[in-house]
């Protein structure tokens, strides 16, 4: 009887959601020294294509980070991203400067649910990236932004 009513109990716990279950924070990290973290419960797979990584859950896009080569009309990413910044804050979205510290440039526009950051470094003037992911996960990856040395 005693096993049965401890048997119960943790079913109980489970369904209710009381057990815990680890959900563990993986970084990524750009070839420019920019690095982020999605928490494991906010995505089951990460797909790598020839010019970004997809990263979905439940069959379903949630986020993608692209390297983007500083076009040749800017002779910098921090240039080009600025640029970026006064056209987004033509359009109808939502857009923010992003306070990432020294040497460091970028801006969110929130469009349709889905936030993009576009940012560059002084330390890497020849690419940028963007980060995007569905609002719901948008600002906690951009809480774990961190910008660094690149590990080689």
């Amino acid at each position: 009887m005693k096993a049965l009513i401890a048997c119960g109990i943790f079913l109980i716990s489970l369904i209710s959601g009381c057990a815990s279950i680890n959900h563990q924070a993986i970084e990524f990290r750009t070839s420019n020294g920019i690095a982020f973290e999605f928490n494991s419960r906010q995505f089951d797979t990460v797909d790598i294509q020839p010019s970004e990584t997809q990263i979905w859950r439940d069959s379903e896009l949630v986020g993608s980070v692209v390297t983007m080569e500083t076009n040749a009309d800017f002779s910098t990413a921090v240039e080009e991203v600025r640029q970026g910044f006064r056209e987004a804050q033509k359009s109808s979205g939502d857009v923010t400067k992003l306070e990432l510290g020294e040497g460091i440039y970028g801006f969110s526009a929130t469009v349709n649910g889905y936030t993009t950051a576009f940012i560059a470094t002084s330390n890497h003037p020849s690419s940028w990236v963007t980060i995007s992911a569905d609002d719901d996960v948008f600002y906690e990856v951009l809480s774990t932004l961190t910008v660094r040395e690149r590990h080689r």
